[in-house]
């Protein structure tokens, strides 16, 4: 079947993959560190020829070793974090501090209740921290620590679930080196020390993903059905958690689209513009649930949080066209800013509205229309370039001293994974090397596929996804850390497609 929209999408999620790797090679946009070139590329070149003649021995293609893989990605996340456990600080660090005063009986400030109506977002955050916080306490354990094996679990759960996305798409073999790809990106990442959304959403990200993938391919309507409530159930979960994997039902949406309009009939339109509908309808309802469910698991007086405060869509639409220098004199786009946070204290929702459209079309009337396209390019390069997903960006976490190793083993897990560790920039150049080798697979793969499968258009679309979410949001590289897993998947298929179209070019035709 000949899918032009679909091929369409392909094309440009893979040029826009390409292009990230050859701009972060030839003229990086540094994030909260410097890469350095001539360790990245020699790294980039390594991972590539091991992807491009590396081959996974049959031996190893069993049912038995991903499972063990899925554990071991697990216990390194937790023995990673919990030897690093230092004391972070930004959001994480204040709704962590809630829950433990809410679990000592202390009621929350009026400041408190302050920060919840202005991101109520973080409240399922805190619904898992005070069972973090429960849970230490009766296992006679530091809060951070439980909730850090909560992370590792997640971890666990994810590399797990890639490998039940991979296996029918691209084989064992692909499935069993994503996951290995998986655990160095993200369960050895230094944010394995911070228990935060981006851990708790992931695996019902890759699982929403999945449950999608796996219901197109069924033929029993019961069955596909079935999954993909189930795959609309995680999307909305992990959306409850963390508000970037909206994304992903939008992309499930979207694909339905796209195959309607590539095979258009009026059966299949009545057929599948019912499903589209209902799917977005599930997901509204199943997300509302949840987080009308958590507001109430939360243990708030719920009427102090003043929903009426919480930015409207246009100013988060307006914090991400910002500039700024950080203290290294580098470039950050459209990242947080302070005084963009106190412009709206004390303003309606139209007022915030309106300061929101004036700063938009200030940056419009300032920058023109090809300033804007610039700038877009810049942030997306930005935010796409960083193998190391903002880690010690964020708050005071990147100073001096933040991290006092207690014992051997945590001098060693600082030295590779601490910021000023001794070995940290060559560890951050060689997974920076490992990343951009992932996405040059995956780009390169999408450029070359012939027609827009299934499986690869709903991988396709979600990377699309979050990139335009990126693009046009407030962010920064860590919002893209939940969708690692898909992009690693995305290469995989990529590249066990061009590898299977090399094998049919050297049999020739029978």
């Amino acid at each position: 079947m000949e899918t032009p929209v679909g091929r369409a999408l392909l094309r440009l999620t893979g040029v826009s993959l390409v292009l990230v790797v050859v701009v972060a090679l030839v003229a990086p946009r540094q994030p909260n560190i410097s890469y350095d070139r001539a360790v990245v590329l020699p790294a980039l070149v390594v991972f590539l020829v091991a992807a491009w003649f590396g081959r996974v021995p049959v031996r190893l293609k069993n049912r038995w070793l991903p499972v063990v893989v899925a554990v071991v990605g697990g216990g390194v996340a937790a023995g990673l974090g919990l030897a690093l456990r230092y004391d972070f600080g930004w959001d994480a660090r204040v709704i962590l501090e809630m829950a433990r005063s809410m679990h000592a009986g202390r009621a929350l400030s009026d400041v408190e209740y302050g920060y919840l109506s202005l991101y109520p977002n973080t409240i399922p955050l805190l619904v898992i921290d005070r069972f973090g916080v429960e849970v230490a306490a009766a296992l006679g354990l530091a809060p951070d620590a439980a909730l850090i094996v909560l992370t590792a679990v997640c971890v666990g759960v994810t590399v797990y679930a890639a490998h039940l996305l991979l296996v029918p798409v691209a084989g064992r073999g692909a499935a069993l080196v994503t996951q290995l790809v998986v655990v160095a990106l993200v369960g050895a990442s230094p944010w394995v020390s911070v228990p935060y959304t981006d851990y708790y959403a992931m695996p019902f990200v890759v699982g929403g993903v999945a449950l999608a993938a796996a219901a197109g391919r069924r033929r029993v309507r019961t069955a596909q059905v079935t999954l993909g409530l189930l795959a609309v159930a995680a999307s909305a979960v992990a959306y409850v958690i963390k508000t970037t994997p909206a994304v992903v039902i939008v992309a499930l949406v979207a694909v339905v689209i796209v195959r309607l309009a590539d095979d258009w009939s009026p059966a299949r339109a009545r057929k599948l513009v019912p499903t589209a509908v209902a799917a977005a309808l599930a997901f509204l309802a199943i997300s509302s649930a949840l987080t009308a469910g958590a507001a109430l698991a939360s243990g708030l007086e719920t009427d102090r949080v003043d929903r009426d405060v919480s930015p409207p869509v246009v100013w988060w639409l307006a914090n991400g066209m910002n500039e700024q220098l950080n203290a290294a004199g580098e470039v950050q786009y459209g990242t947080y800013r302070r005084d963009m946070v106190t412009a709206i204290e004390g303003r309606t929702q139209p007022e915030m509205r309106e300061y929101a459209r004036a700063f938009v079309e200030d940056r419009w009337d300032h920058r023109g229309v090809s300033g804007m396209l610039q700038f877009y390019a810049n942030k997306t390069a930005w935010n796409w370039g960083d193998g190391m997903f903002w880690a010690w960006g964020e708050g005071p976490d990147s100073l001096p001293g933040r991290v006092v190793p207690r014992d051997p083993v945590a001098v060693a897990v600082n030295d590779v994974n601490g910021l000023h560790g001794r070995w940290y920039p060559l560890r951050a150049n060689i997974t920076q090397g490992l990343w951009l080798a992932v996405l040059l697979v995956a780009g390169v793969g999408l450029l070359r596929e012939r027609s827009a499968r299934r499986e690869t258009l709903i991988l396709a679309v979600t990377v699309l996804g979050i990139a335009m979410f990126t693009i046009l949001f407030q962010g920064r590289s860590r919002y893209l850390f939940a969708f690692v897993p898909v992009v690693v998947a995305l290469a995989a298929v990529g590249r066990s497609r061009v590898e299977l179209g090399s094998i049919r070019q050297r049999l020739g035709p029978r």
